[in-house]
């Protein structure tokens, strides 16, 4: 009996569906070790994946850099004046953006749009070399995907910062008396290193690292589980990229959480 059939017949257990194919991600990501140490990848084949992930991501990047910072701003803005502590926009907004609000939503926003490509790959290469091990998987299949996605989130979340604060430095005058200067003075007496060290420990670090593997693992799962691999569109099971997205979501949430007790809790 497959777990699809277990979830659909055990409430609660679609819990253990979602989390399932993550049991493989830590043995993918010591085999995608071995692919650093003598790749086996072709850069030509792997060139449009880094296009997709980088360039032909930057408008989704910005897109919701724009909605979030205007949204956490006004929502600042109209708390702070009840107390009148307008002042603190820049603080506020600075640091809600760089310790959790940057990281859960537009750096998951692009996760979720890696780990479904990545899952599909990992899908249909498996159902196409079904002869191929794990070890060779994580070498040749994780491994430059892995290093794109770490690759790609650098310019990616240092873009996703600044488009924010940008727009959080722009907005704010438009809703209290305080100025551009004000709300830059603001951020930069209140921001420390360790706020900039948890915003780019998770953008760069923790949630691909989470994409990439839930992705691989998610797809080379649902290749092996035949209430996936054979569903027919009339009767259709959640699909890989579906899969992988939600342990995503699940797995990252956790994640962040857990950089944040480490660097704050006291």
């Amino acid at each position: 009996m497959s777990l699809t059939t277990v979830a659909k017949l055990l409430p609660g257990a679609d819990l253990v569906v979602w989390l399932a194919p993550l049991g493989r991600a830590s043995r993918y990501f010591l085999f995608s070790l071995l692919g650093f140490l003598r790749p086996r990848w072709s850069w030509a084949e792997l060139r449009p994946i880094c296009q997709w992930m980088g360039p032909q991501s930057f408008h989704l990047v910005a897109l919701a850099a724009i909605v979030v910072g205007v949204a956490l701003t006004m929502q600042c803005v109209i708390e702070l004046e009840r107390y009148q502590a307008q002042d603190l926009a820049g603080a506020v907004i600075s640091l809600g953006l760089l310790r959790e609000m940057g990281p859960l939503t537009v750096s998951l926003a692009w996760c979720a749009r890696v780990t479904a490509l990545v899952a599909d790959q990992a899908f249909h290469f498996t159902l196409h070399n079904p002869e191929v091990s794990d070890r060779e998987f994580g070498a040749s299949f994780v491994a430059p995907r892995y290093l794109i996605a770490m690759a790609m989130s650098v310019p990616l979340g240092g873009y996703g910062l600044v488009i924010g604060f940008v727009t959080g430095a722009l907005v704010t005058p438009l809703l209290t008396l305080s100025t551009t200067q004000q709300f830059v003075e603001s951020a930069r007496e209140n921001i420390q290193i360790k706020d900039l060290a948890v915003y780019f420990i998770k953008l760069i670090l923790v949630n691909p690292t989470i994409a990439i593997f839930a992705g691989c693992a998610a797809g080379r799962f649902a290749a092996a589980d035949p209430g996936i691999r054979d569903a027919t569109s009339a009767n259709r099971t959640p699909s890989a990229a579906a899969r992988a997205v939600t342990a995503l979501f699940v797995c990252g949430f956790m994640a962040n959480l857990i950089v944040t007790l480490i660097a704050y809790l006291k």
